[in-house]
């Protein structure tokens, strides 16, 4: 009677049966892949206008505000996760980044600008970042500016943070369920963050 049984699930989830499932002989676990939990954002300033088009941004590295021994790195590899995202949405028709120096401050920014012609200056700092790697949870908080460089003036401002975190495993009777995070939590956090943000900003712009 129980070979029976094991035969007769054996059968219903083989067809089933992908990335999601594993079928031995004791039981059958399911992996659901966790998802990437958004707050709202929340936008301090928005722009009045912005011009019909002819936006050339100059990004630089994020400044972290955890005192830790890679913040530097770390602000850098946050950067170029947002600008991939932001390239990819094209949120500009120009987006220039240069990760070989940390966040030189506002000023300094500012001026670098000028002098590659841009007219857009994107800044951000990491205010949370916890990373929790394949087993617990990954956390990141981020504020972002973007100043209009002819007169230096803040156009727009948002904050938004984002989690992912792994669960504990859920037995029902032969299925064990588990939550499978990915191969790098961080990326995956601080991508949906980007997306999510450059969205946001997107929406200002003339259509």
């Amino acid at each position: 009677m129980k070979l029976w049984i094991l035969c007769a699930f054996s059968l219903l989830f083989v067809g089933c049966a992908s990335d999601r499932f594993d079928v031995n002989l004791y039981d059958v676990r399911y992996h659901d892949d966790a998802q990437v939990n958004l707050s709202e954002l929340t936008e301090a300033v928005t722009p009045l206008s912005m011009p019909d088009g002819g936006l050339k941004a100059l990004m630089v590295p994020f400044a972290l505000r955890q005192d830790v021994a890679v913040r530097k790195d770390v602000g850098r590899e946050m950067a170029d996760i947002f600008r991939l995202a932001w390239l990819e949405r094209r949120v500009f028709g120009t987006l220039e980044y240069d990760s070989s120096r940390p966040w030189p401050g506002l000023d300094e920014a500012m001026a670098e600008a000028r002098a590659k012609g841009a007219n857009i200056l994107v800044s951000g700092n990491v205010s949370q970042f916890f990373e929790g790697g394949r087993k617990g949870q990954t956390s990141i908080g981020l504020t972002v500016e973007i100043h209009w460089v002819p007169d230096g003036s803040l156009i727009w401002s948002a904050a938004q943070a984002a989690t992912m975190e792994a669960g504990l495993d859920k037995d029902f009777v032969v299925v064990r369920s588990t939550r499978r995070l990915p191969e790098n939590p961080t990326y995956a956090v601080m991508r949906t963050l980007s997306a999510s943000m450059a969205e946001g900003f997107a929406r200002h712009l003339q259509p």
